[in-house]
């Protein structure tokens, strides 16, 4: 079939317009790739070729224009283009090409999502990990990675974010404080010997831990009272505050 003209559109999209007015619209990749330019024909088998290979290249620039916004791991991309239903043969074929061209690369992804979760978020070094070990990465790979993430930085934002949540405290015991914090930060993905070790050093001033007491045995007396009295409202009171971390007898 002889080639009549060629149109251009956007995102390095041509229609191609045959004999007899059938158009087929495709990539200026397959144009080049197959020589159309030069032979200026067609035929019915490389048509039906041109049509295959077609869901390939839409596949690999909707992927690419995410990629521009954002670097992107293969993990992510492969998810972006799976809820867009598109044949996962194909995506495969566009992540390949994705690859060669250097637009895709984990451990450089990997490598920048660690600057920034040290930058921007609170994150420890085994929450970022387990985002590592969604990637085509091997375990010396993510080791050599999280390398950067030393033990004196995370002992330096484990005792900040500890300061923290000791300014905050309003309402807490030293121990229920404690405990709230180490629960905390091993969900930030700290590590535990770490926490403890920072903890083993916190402790509330006698006269804070006192203010806080007083404020919590009030609360609790003038919602207590109301149900109990006498001895059963003092074992109460005695219960709450125990359950509040309060172990002194005063």
């Amino acid at each position: 079939m002889k080639i009549i003209k060629y149109q251009k559109k956007k995102l390095g999209k041509y229609v191609i317009e045959l004999e007899g007015g059938e158009e087929i619209e495709t990539y200026e990749d397959l144009i080049l790739k197959y020589d159309l330019l030069i032979k200026k024909e067609i035929s019915l088998e490389l048509l039906e070729k041109i049509r295959e290979e077609n869901v390939m290249y839409e596949v690999y620039f909707v992927a690419l224009k995410y990629i521009k916004v954002k670097m992107r791991s293969v993990y992510e991309l492969k998810k972006y283009l799976l809820k867009k239903e598109y044949p996962s043969e194909k995506i495969d074929d566009a992540i390949v090409l994705l690859k060669k061209q250097g637009y895709l690369n984990d451990e450089a992804y990997a490598k920048s999502f660690l600057h920034d979760r040290i930058a921007f978020s609170t994150d420890g070094p085994l929450k970022i990990k387990q985002e590592f070990e969604k990637l085509e990465l091997s375990e010396e790979q993510i080791k050599e990675i999280l390398s950067e993430y030393q033990e004196e930085l995370e002992l330096e934002r484990i005792e900040k974010l500890i300061q923290k949540q000791i300014r905050s405290n309003h309402t807490k015991s030293n121990y229920s404080l404690k405990q709230k914090i180490y629960q905390n930060l091993l969900t930030l993905g700290y590590h535990p010997s770490l926490i403890e070790e920072k903890l083993s050093f916190v402790e509330q001033g006698e006269e804070e831990e006192e203010k806080i007491y007083q404020k919590e045995y009030q609360k609790l007396y003038r919602k207590l009272s109301r149900k109990y009295s006498g001895t059963e409202l003092e074992y109460q009171m005695r219960q709450k505050l125990f359950q509040k971390g309060f172990r002194q007898n005063r």
